[in-house]
């Protein structure tokens, strides 16, 4: 007989039962983590207290933080599992590109950095803090735990749409660096982060939503990371508008890149909750049951 789905006021009960009662690795993990979310929660509210000017442009920091957060939590579970089965390197190289374009800007330009004290290192350190537990997590794809790499299917044919974003970037973009060279790496790192999720989410379709090695916390907290940077953006719009009053396409732009990265994520943590009750409830679907997909048709393989 399949048991009921858990709540999530069930899972937290069974969470701290597993740190009292569970054994002694188990216990450890649920403590990692637990200490994690409190550490992070104390820094972040030290920061906004001590090291930001408490303007609305945290919530961009606080954005950076949240992916640094949910990077380091999937690479604890990696570390925990010995395994990276479905995980996505594409997804994984996608964000790299993304973080070493955006920084090649922000880290000399202050145009699409937050307006308070913590745009002038918090928030790059955040994004050189994601280059590096992205780059561990790559070794450990390729290197360390190669053989419970799922290659067949991460197939996702991603890098035939990087020119396209590389040349979109170029050619249109923002002045609010007043370079065009660097208003084209900050725009190329932005859609770059739009493409990241694509080949993950595809890979967690293809298996069914089943993914072994991503946690909750991982798919909560990049979706929380991209309502802050949405909210961050739509806010600003009115900012992006050109001074003679013309049509805001850069505003445009960049909203729009935001909402497709917050809905790509609301759909990736759509499919893996749902297979998270279905598991719950002893249904889960099978390998070849069709899922919905929020992907064009002509992406289908």
């Amino acid at each position: 007989m399949s048991q009921p789905s858990q709540g999530p006021i069930l899972r937290m009960l069974d969470f701290v039962d597993e740190i009292i009662d569970a054994s002694k690795q188990r216990r450890r993990a649920n403590l990692m983590i637990l200490g994690t979310y409190m550490f992070f929660g104390v820094s972040l509210l030290s920061l906004w207290h001590n090291g930001s000017d408490k303007d609305f442009s945290y919530v961009l920091t606080l954005s950076g933080c949240l992916q640094t957060m949910a990077f380091f939590l999937l690479l604890h579970k990696v570390r925990l599992q010995k395994s990276v089965a479905g995980i996505s390197s594409k997804t994984l190289q996608c964000y790299m590109l993304a973080f070493l374009f955006r920084l090649s800007s922000t880290m000399v330009k202050n145009g699409y950095l937050p307006v308070d004290r913590t745009g002038d290192w918090v928030y790059q350190a955040a994004d050189i803090a994601s280059i590096l537990l992205v780059f561990q997590i790559l070794y450990f794809v390729h290197k360390r735990y190669k053989t419970t790499y799922q290659a067949e299917l991460d197939s996702m044919p991603i890098w035939k749409f990087i020119p396209a974003a590389m040349l979109l970037g170029t050619c249109l973009h923002g002045n609010l660096n007043r370079s065009p060279f660097f208003d084209a790496t900050w725009t190329i790192g932005m859609w770059l982060d739009t493409l990241a999720m694509l080949p993950q989410l595809w890979m967690l379709v293809a298996k069914g939503g089943e993914v072994e090695a991503l946690t909750s916390n991982f798919v909560a907290l990049i979706f929380a990371s991209r309502v802050m940077a949405f909210w961050f953006w739509y806010t600003g719009y009115p900012e992006l508008a050109p001074k003679d009053g013309g049509l805001n396409i850069v505003g445009m732009m960049i909203c729009g890149a935001q909402g497709a990265q917050l809905l790509l994520s609301a759909d990736f943590m759509y499919h893996y909750f749902t297979w998270q009750a279905q598991t719950g409830c002893g249904c889960a679907p099978q390998a070849d049951q069709p899922q919905a997909m929020v992907l064009p048709k002509v992406l289908e393989v």
